[in-house]
């Protein structure tokens, strides 16, 4: 039962991430908005490893990790973040819940995973939702933000699960927070002139992504990825659409066009049929 719900949990704390990001950016830039988040939960990761007891791992595993980590998080969440300043939580999420489905193709050929015609078909699906609820009105700048911040994401996830598969969750998700905010702080020093601003709302935005999504979301992710495989590991993304949506309306005053409900049914089924595998009989 805990198991089954991992994704759920996950996909919850993600989508909260959105609309906590969407406050946090009203006092800080992007990238060093970020960058305080992850360095912040890198130092928070390395006590809890020190006062758990645990083994960080082998050397030979750390630049796979750190790699894998300046992607998932550096890249991906400074990309997003970027992207968040002009656009809306909602397409950004959409534009995430392609992840899993991307993720989960690749691995056909990387990892030699196999697809059925229902998965093809959730691709499809998959594609179709993205290109329906993320308005091209956006202009170029924002979508390749967005993109880049999908290719992140997924690279990250795939380096992750072909070169450290073998690290256990916490110990992998403590040395990719470093690689993050690594990747994060180069960014910032090379493309934005920092600021932070810490009003109280910004503090508790702050806090919120740090403390739930980069330590207990990243380490939860992880463990998926290591008992699931890149792809089912992803698989929690499938509820994040929705979820954000019902949060940025509420929280935010977002409101949501038919074609970009149109599109965030279209992703949801597509990732769950990705995703689900029949039991044998």
């Amino acid at each position: 039962m805990l198991h089954a719900l991992l994704p759920f949990v996950f996909a919850l704390l993600w989508a909260s991430s959105y609309v906590a990001a969407k406050v946090g950016l009203i006092d800080a830039s992007p990238f060093a908005l970020v960058g305080a988040r992850l360095s912040i939960a890198a130092a928070a990761a390395a006590l809890l490893m020190w006062l758990m007891g645990r083994r960080w791992p082998r050397a030979k595993s750390w630049p796979y990790i750190l790699l894998g980590g300046a992607l998932l998080h550096g890249l991906g969440l400074s990309m997003t973040h970027a992207a968040l300043v002009a656009v809306d939580a909602t397409p950004t999420a959409l534009v995430h819940a392609f992840h899993p489905i991307l993720t989960a193709a690749l691995s056909v050929g990387l990892f030699n995973e196999r697809f059925a015609p229902w998965q093809w078909l959730g691709v499809f699906l998959g594609f179709v939702g993205v290109l329906l609820g993320v308005p091209l009105s956006l202009g170029s700048g924002n979508l390749a933000l967005l993109a880049l911040s999908l290719f992140g994401l997924t690279a990250g996830t795939l380096t992750l699960k072909r070169f450290a598969a073998d690290v256990p969750a916490f110990e992998s998700t403590s040395v990719q927070l470093i690689g993050g905010a690594a990747m994060t702080v180069v960014l910032m020093l090379l493309f934005e002139t920092p600021h932070w601003h810490w009003t109280a709302h910004f503090v508790e935005a702050l806090a919120w992504n740090t403390v739930a999504m980069s330590i207990g979301g990243m380490a939860i992710y992880s463990l998926m990825l290591e008992r699931y495989g890149a792809g089912r590991a992803s698989s929690g993304f499938f509820v994040v659409p929705g979820a954000s949506a019902i949060l940025a309306m509420a929280l935010l005053g977002e409101h949501l066009s038919p074609m970009a409900i149109a599109g965030l049914a279209a992703s949801t089924i597509g990732v769950v049929l990705v995703w689900w595998k029949p039991k044998p009989n």
